[in-house]
Protein backbone atom coordinates (compact mmCIF):
# COMPACT_ATOMS: atom_id res chain seq x y z
CA UNK A 1 0.00 0.00 0.00
CA UNK A 2 1.39 3.39 -0.99
CA UNK A 3 1.73 6.06 1.66
CA UNK A 4 0.34 9.56 1.16
CA UNK A 5 2.93 12.09 2.34
CA UNK A 6 1.33 15.54 2.50
CA UNK A 7 3.94 18.29 2.76
CA UNK A 8 2.36 21.38 4.33
CA UNK A 9 -0.37 19.04 5.51
CA UNK A 10 -1.53 21.03 8.56
CA UNK A 11 -3.26 23.63 6.41
CA UNK A 12 -6.85 23.75 5.17
CA UNK A 13 -6.29 21.65 2.05
CA UNK A 14 -4.09 19.09 3.77
CA UNK A 15 -6.62 18.45 6.55
CA UNK A 16 -9.49 18.23 4.07
CA UNK A 17 -7.53 15.81 1.89
CA UNK A 18 -6.55 13.59 4.83
CA UNK A 19 -10.17 13.40 6.00
CA UNK A 20 -11.31 12.47 2.51
CA UNK A 21 -8.65 9.78 2.15
CA UNK A 22 -9.78 8.17 5.41
CA UNK A 23 -13.56 8.52 5.07
CA UNK A 24 -14.09 8.14 1.32
CA UNK A 25 -11.16 6.07 0.07
CA UNK A 26 -10.74 4.01 3.24
CA UNK A 27 -7.00 4.67 3.32
CA UNK A 28 -5.45 3.33 6.52
CA UNK A 29 -4.56 6.42 8.63
CA UNK A 30 -1.14 4.86 9.29
CA UNK A 31 -0.43 5.35 5.58
CA UNK A 32 -1.14 9.10 5.73
CA UNK A 33 1.67 11.38 6.87
CA UNK A 34 0.98 15.05 7.56
CA UNK A 35 4.32 16.85 7.43
CA UNK A 36 4.51 20.47 8.54
CA UNK A 37 6.17 22.88 10.96
CA UNK A 38 6.15 21.53 14.51
CA UNK A 39 3.92 24.31 15.87
CA UNK A 40 1.36 23.79 13.10
CA UNK A 41 1.03 20.09 13.93
CA UNK A 42 0.15 20.58 17.59
CA UNK A 43 -3.60 20.95 17.07
CA UNK A 44 -4.04 18.10 14.58
CA UNK A 45 -6.58 15.61 15.93
CA UNK A 46 -6.70 13.19 12.99
CA UNK A 47 -5.51 9.61 13.61
CA UNK A 48 -2.69 10.00 11.06
CA UNK A 49 1.07 10.06 11.38
CA UNK A 50 2.59 13.49 12.01
CA UNK A 51 6.06 14.47 10.94
CA UNK A 52 7.96 17.68 11.71
CA UNK A 53 9.03 19.26 8.44
CA UNK A 54 10.59 22.55 7.32
CA UNK A 55 11.19 22.56 3.59
CA UNK A 56 13.18 25.80 3.70
CA UNK A 57 15.71 24.09 6.02
CA UNK A 58 15.71 20.79 4.12
CA UNK A 59 13.94 18.92 6.95
CA UNK A 60 11.64 16.23 5.56
CA UNK A 61 10.05 12.97 6.64
CA UNK A 62 11.75 9.83 5.38
CA UNK A 63 10.44 9.07 1.91
CA UNK A 64 9.97 5.54 0.61
CA UNK A 65 9.55 3.84 -2.72
CA UNK A 66 5.98 4.18 -4.09
CA UNK A 67 5.13 7.14 -1.83
CA UNK A 68 2.52 9.57 -3.12
CA UNK A 69 3.80 13.07 -2.33
CA UNK A 70 1.48 16.08 -2.20
CA UNK A 71 3.37 19.39 -2.06
CA UNK A 72 1.09 22.01 -0.46
CA UNK A 73 3.71 23.90 1.56
CA UNK A 74 3.96 27.59 0.68
CA UNK A 75 4.21 31.05 2.07
CA UNK A 76 1.06 32.91 1.08
CA UNK A 77 -0.66 36.22 1.74
CA UNK A 78 -2.60 34.92 4.72
CA UNK A 79 0.77 34.55 6.47
CA UNK A 80 2.45 37.48 8.23
CA UNK A 81 4.08 39.04 5.17
CA UNK A 82 7.02 41.39 5.83
CA UNK A 83 6.98 44.95 4.56
CA UNK A 84 10.40 44.74 2.89
CA UNK A 85 12.19 42.06 0.86
CA UNK A 86 8.93 40.25 0.16
CA UNK A 87 10.21 38.33 -2.85
CA UNK A 88 13.13 36.87 -0.88
CA UNK A 89 10.73 35.98 1.94
CA UNK A 90 8.36 34.11 -0.39
CA UNK A 91 11.22 32.42 -2.26
CA UNK A 92 12.76 31.05 0.95
CA UNK A 93 9.93 28.50 1.14
CA UNK A 94 8.26 28.53 -2.27
CA UNK A 95 11.44 28.24 -4.34
CA UNK A 96 14.25 27.02 -2.07
CA UNK A 97 11.88 24.62 -0.30
CA UNK A 98 10.69 23.18 -3.61
CA UNK A 99 14.31 22.70 -4.75
CA UNK A 100 15.08 20.96 -1.45
CA UNK A 101 12.10 18.64 -1.84
CA UNK A 102 12.97 17.77 -5.42
CA UNK A 103 16.59 17.06 -4.53
CA UNK A 104 15.44 14.83 -1.66
CA UNK A 105 13.05 12.70 -3.73
CA UNK A 106 14.93 12.70 -7.05
CA UNK A 107 16.45 9.24 -6.58
CA UNK A 108 13.46 7.69 -4.81
CA UNK A 109 11.10 5.71 -7.00
CA UNK A 110 7.97 7.60 -5.96
CA UNK A 111 4.58 6.93 -7.45
CA UNK A 112 4.43 10.64 -8.20
CA UNK A 113 4.22 14.23 -6.99
CA UNK A 114 1.29 16.65 -6.97
CA UNK A 115 2.27 20.33 -6.68
CA UNK A 116 -0.11 23.13 -5.75
CA UNK A 117 0.80 26.30 -7.61
CA UNK A 118 -1.49 29.32 -8.10
CA UNK A 119 -3.40 31.23 -10.76
CA UNK A 120 -1.33 34.27 -9.72
CA UNK A 121 1.40 33.11 -12.11
CA UNK A 122 -0.74 34.44 -14.98
CA UNK A 123 -0.94 38.15 -14.07
CA UNK A 124 -3.42 40.32 -15.96
CA UNK A 125 -5.74 38.17 -18.10
CA UNK A 126 -5.17 38.79 -21.81
CA UNK A 127 -7.81 36.30 -22.95
CA UNK A 128 -10.80 34.71 -21.20
CA UNK A 129 -11.12 32.14 -19.94
CA UNK A 130 -7.45 31.85 -19.01
CA UNK A 131 -5.99 28.69 -20.53
CA UNK A 132 -2.92 26.93 -19.16
CA UNK A 133 -0.79 28.24 -22.05
CA UNK A 134 -1.69 31.87 -21.25
CA UNK A 135 1.43 33.96 -20.74
CA UNK A 136 2.85 33.90 -17.23
CA UNK A 137 3.65 37.39 -15.97
CA UNK A 138 2.92 37.63 -12.22
CA UNK A 139 2.00 40.97 -10.69
CA UNK A 140 3.83 40.52 -7.39
CA UNK A 141 6.31 38.52 -5.32
CA UNK A 142 4.05 35.62 -4.40
CA UNK A 143 3.19 34.86 -8.03
CA UNK A 144 6.82 35.32 -9.05
CA UNK A 145 8.00 32.83 -6.42
CA UNK A 146 5.42 30.26 -7.51
CA UNK A 147 6.36 30.79 -11.16
CA UNK A 148 10.00 30.05 -10.34
CA UNK A 149 8.98 26.93 -8.44
CA UNK A 150 6.81 25.85 -11.38
CA UNK A 151 9.74 26.19 -13.77
CA UNK A 152 11.87 23.96 -11.55
CA UNK A 153 9.18 21.28 -11.58
CA UNK A 154 8.47 21.64 -15.30
CA UNK A 155 12.14 20.88 -15.94
CA UNK A 156 11.77 17.78 -13.78
CA UNK A 157 8.63 16.80 -15.70
CA UNK A 158 10.59 17.01 -18.93
CA UNK A 159 13.13 14.58 -17.47
CA UNK A 160 10.39 12.03 -16.94
CA UNK A 161 9.39 12.57 -13.31
CA UNK A 162 5.64 11.99 -12.72
CA UNK A 163 4.61 15.47 -11.55
CA UNK A 164 1.19 17.10 -11.87
CA UNK A 165 0.98 20.87 -11.33
CA UNK A 166 -2.38 22.26 -10.19
CA UNK A 167 -3.18 25.99 -10.46
CA UNK A 168 -6.15 26.79 -8.20
CA UNK A 169 -8.02 30.06 -8.05
CA UNK A 170 -8.68 31.57 -4.61
CA UNK A 171 -9.32 28.56 -2.35
CA UNK A 172 -12.43 28.89 -0.18
CA UNK A 173 -14.11 26.79 2.45
CA UNK A 174 -14.66 26.42 6.19
CA UNK A 175 -11.55 27.66 7.96
CA UNK A 176 -10.26 29.79 5.10
CA UNK A 177 -9.81 33.40 6.15
CA UNK A 178 -7.02 35.66 4.86
CA UNK A 179 -8.56 38.52 2.87
CA UNK A 180 -12.06 37.18 3.65
CA UNK A 181 -11.77 37.91 7.37
CA UNK A 182 -12.23 41.66 6.76
CA UNK A 183 -15.31 40.96 4.67
CA UNK A 184 -16.81 38.56 7.22
CA UNK A 185 -16.17 40.96 10.08
CA UNK A 186 -17.97 43.75 8.20
CA UNK A 187 -20.90 41.46 7.44
CA UNK A 188 -21.28 40.42 11.08
CA UNK A 189 -21.20 44.06 12.21
CA UNK A 190 -23.56 45.23 9.43
CA UNK A 191 -20.93 47.62 8.11
CA UNK A 192 -20.78 48.86 4.50
CA UNK A 193 -18.83 46.63 2.11
CA UNK A 194 -16.51 48.61 -0.21
CA UNK A 195 -15.95 47.27 -3.72
CA UNK A 196 -13.11 48.19 -6.04
CA UNK A 197 -15.09 49.23 -9.10
CA UNK A 198 -18.77 48.58 -9.79
CA UNK A 199 -18.67 44.82 -9.21
CA UNK A 200 -19.70 44.02 -12.77
CA UNK A 201 -16.90 41.49 -13.16
CA UNK A 202 -16.65 37.79 -12.41
CA UNK A 203 -14.11 36.69 -9.79
CA UNK A 204 -13.80 32.92 -9.68
CA UNK A 205 -12.90 30.81 -6.65
CA UNK A 206 -12.52 27.10 -5.92
CA UNK A 207 -13.59 25.11 -2.88
CA UNK A 208 -11.09 23.29 -0.71
CA UNK A 209 -13.17 20.13 -1.13
CA UNK A 210 -12.94 20.36 -4.91
CA UNK A 211 -9.17 20.86 -4.57
CA UNK A 212 -8.91 17.59 -2.66
CA UNK A 213 -10.93 15.84 -5.36
CA UNK A 214 -8.52 17.18 -8.00
CA UNK A 215 -5.55 15.78 -6.07
CA UNK A 216 -7.15 12.36 -5.72
CA UNK A 217 -8.20 12.23 -9.37
CA UNK A 218 -4.69 13.26 -10.48
CA UNK A 219 -3.26 10.37 -8.47
CA UNK A 220 -5.88 7.94 -9.81
CA UNK A 221 -4.99 9.08 -13.34
CA UNK A 222 -1.31 8.21 -12.76
CA UNK A 223 0.05 11.71 -12.23
CA UNK A 224 -0.36 13.22 -15.70
CA UNK A 225 2.69 15.39 -16.44
CA UNK A 226 0.46 18.37 -17.11
CA UNK A 227 -0.56 21.74 -15.66
CA UNK A 228 -4.23 21.91 -14.70
CA UNK A 229 -6.41 24.89 -13.73
CA UNK A 230 -8.84 24.59 -10.82
CA UNK A 231 -11.83 26.90 -10.43
CA UNK A 232 -15.57 27.04 -10.02
CA UNK A 233 -18.20 27.37 -12.70
CA UNK A 234 -18.77 31.12 -12.13
CA UNK A 235 -22.41 32.17 -12.19
CA UNK A 236 -22.63 35.56 -10.45
CA UNK A 237 -20.91 38.90 -10.91
CA UNK A 238 -19.09 40.21 -7.86
CA UNK A 239 -21.88 42.63 -6.89
CA UNK A 240 -24.54 39.92 -7.21
CA UNK A 241 -22.39 37.43 -5.33
CA UNK A 242 -21.99 39.86 -2.43
CA UNK A 243 -25.67 40.86 -2.47
CA UNK A 244 -26.68 37.21 -2.21
CA UNK A 245 -24.14 36.59 0.53
CA UNK A 246 -25.46 39.56 2.55
CA UNK A 247 -28.98 38.19 2.21
CA UNK A 248 -28.08 34.58 3.05
CA UNK A 249 -26.21 35.49 6.26
CA UNK A 250 -28.92 37.96 7.37
CA UNK A 251 -26.61 40.96 7.37
CA UNK A 252 -27.71 44.57 6.94
CA UNK A 253 -24.50 45.54 5.17
CA UNK A 254 -24.68 47.51 1.94
CA UNK A 255 -22.31 47.61 -1.04
CA UNK A 256 -20.27 50.76 -1.69
CA UNK A 257 -18.70 50.82 -5.18
CA UNK A 258 -15.48 52.85 -5.27
CA UNK A 259 -13.64 54.27 -8.31
CA UNK A 260 -11.23 51.53 -9.35
CA UNK A 261 -8.24 53.69 -10.34
CA UNK A 262 -8.43 55.89 -7.26
CA UNK A 263 -8.91 52.86 -4.98
CA UNK A 264 -5.90 51.07 -6.41
CA UNK A 265 -3.75 54.20 -6.13
CA UNK A 266 -4.72 54.60 -2.47
CA UNK A 267 -4.21 50.91 -1.65
CA UNK A 268 -0.82 50.91 -3.37
CA UNK A 269 0.24 54.05 -1.48
CA UNK A 270 -0.79 52.50 1.85
CA UNK A 271 1.09 49.31 0.97
CA UNK A 272 4.24 51.32 0.24
CA UNK A 273 3.92 52.89 3.68
CA UNK A 274 3.59 49.48 5.32
CA UNK A 275 -0.10 50.08 6.11
CA UNK A 276 -1.30 47.24 3.91
CA UNK A 277 -5.03 46.63 3.59
CA UNK A 278 -4.77 44.49 0.46
CA UNK A 279 -1.65 43.38 -1.40
CA UNK A 280 -1.09 44.55 -5.00
CA UNK A 281 -1.59 41.04 -6.38
CA UNK A 282 -5.02 41.10 -4.75
CA UNK A 283 -6.30 44.57 -5.61
CA UNK A 284 -4.85 44.97 -9.12
CA UNK A 285 -7.27 42.35 -10.49
CA UNK A 286 -10.18 43.00 -8.11
CA UNK A 287 -12.27 44.73 -10.79
CA UNK A 288 -11.18 42.46 -13.66
CA UNK A 289 -12.97 39.50 -15.14
CA UNK A 290 -10.73 36.68 -13.97
CA UNK A 291 -11.80 33.17 -14.94
CA UNK A 292 -9.48 30.24 -15.54
CA UNK A 293 -10.40 27.63 -18.12
CA UNK A 294 -11.10 24.30 -16.41
CA UNK A 295 -12.25 22.38 -19.50
CA UNK A 296 -8.91 20.59 -19.91
CA UNK A 297 -8.94 19.54 -16.25
CA UNK A 298 -12.43 18.15 -16.70
CA UNK A 299 -11.53 16.16 -19.80
CA UNK A 300 -8.14 14.87 -18.63
CA UNK A 301 -8.88 13.64 -15.09
CA UNK A 302 -12.71 13.71 -14.97
CA UNK A 303 -12.83 16.53 -12.42
CA UNK A 304 -15.82 18.83 -12.08
CA UNK A 305 -16.29 21.43 -9.31
CA UNK A 306 -19.24 20.68 -7.05
CA UNK A 307 -19.55 24.02 -5.26
CA UNK A 308 -20.52 27.47 -6.47
CA UNK A 309 -18.75 30.63 -5.33
CA UNK A 310 -21.80 31.60 -3.26
CA UNK A 311 -21.96 28.20 -1.52
CA UNK A 312 -18.26 28.42 -0.67
CA UNK A 313 -18.56 31.91 0.82
CA UNK A 314 -21.67 31.07 2.85
CA UNK A 315 -19.98 27.98 4.26
CA UNK A 316 -16.79 29.89 5.10
CA UNK A 317 -18.72 32.71 6.74
CA UNK A 318 -20.88 30.43 8.89
CA UNK A 319 -17.81 28.53 10.04
CA UNK A 320 -16.07 31.80 10.93
CA UNK A 321 -19.15 33.22 12.65
CA UNK A 322 -19.65 30.10 14.77
CA UNK A 323 -16.26 30.53 16.46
Amino acid sequence: MSRWVIIGGAGLTGINLANKLIKQLNINPSNIILADLEQRLQNIKLPVKLSSCDISKNIFPEFRKNDIVIHLAARQYHSSVPWKNRLDWFKEVNVTGTKNLLNTIINIDLKGLIYFSTDMVYGYPQTLPIKIDHHRKPLGPYGKSKLEAENILISAQEKGLPITILRPRLIMGPGRLGVMEKLFSSLSLNRPIPMIGKGDNYYQMVSVDDCSDAIILSVQNNFPTQILNLGSNPELKVKDLLKNLIKEVNSNSSLIPLPAKLSKFALNFLDLLGLTILYPEQFYIADKNYIVDISYTKSLIGWNPKYSDLEMMISAYRNWNAK
